[in-house]
């Protein structure tokens, strides 16, 4: 089935016509596509948390802390661990932003130490440039 283009898409997302059954199916439909974020933006509207559970998940298992954030709901039971592992996951993956960003959300300060020492040695104590030649500020 092809999936609606932007403007129709967001009718549907906001809609007070569109029903949970609805919301959910269409979250189904864009995960299937590989569409993971707006999945997670239709089940949020469904209220699926079946659904947002295996895409924290997936998050999780492959340290991606935007996913990851998008996927908590107000008054979620404790996600400490799973983020404690998603952060150790995008460290072993080399994926420092996202690891930074989890232990900066934990209050990690061992975490965040650990992430900018291996950050130093892989770029040496020079802050990197930016293509224009222009050096970027400490938050990486």
């Amino acid at each position: 089935m092809k999936l609606p283009d932007f403007l129709e898409k967001k009718e549907k997302l906001f809609s007070p016509k569109t029903t949970r059954e609805e919301a959910r199916t269409w979250g189904d439909r864009y995960r299937e596509a590989q569409r993971i974020h707006d999945a997670v933006a239709f089940y949020l509207r469904a209220g699926y948390k079946e659904g947002l559970a295996v895409l924290r998940q997936e998050a999780v298992e492959s340290g991606d802390f935007q996913l990851f954030q998008e996927t908590l709901q107000p008054q979620q039971e404790d996600w400490t661990q799973e983020l404690r592992s998603l952060a150790r996951t995008a460290e072993e993956k080399g994926r420092w932003n996202d690891a930074k960003r989890a232990y900066a959300f934990l209050g990690d300060e061992l975490g965040l130490k650990r992430v900018k020492a291996a950050l130093e040695g892989i770029l040496g104590k020079e802050p990197p440039k930016e293509p224009g030649g222009q050096a970027q500020g400490e938050d990486l």
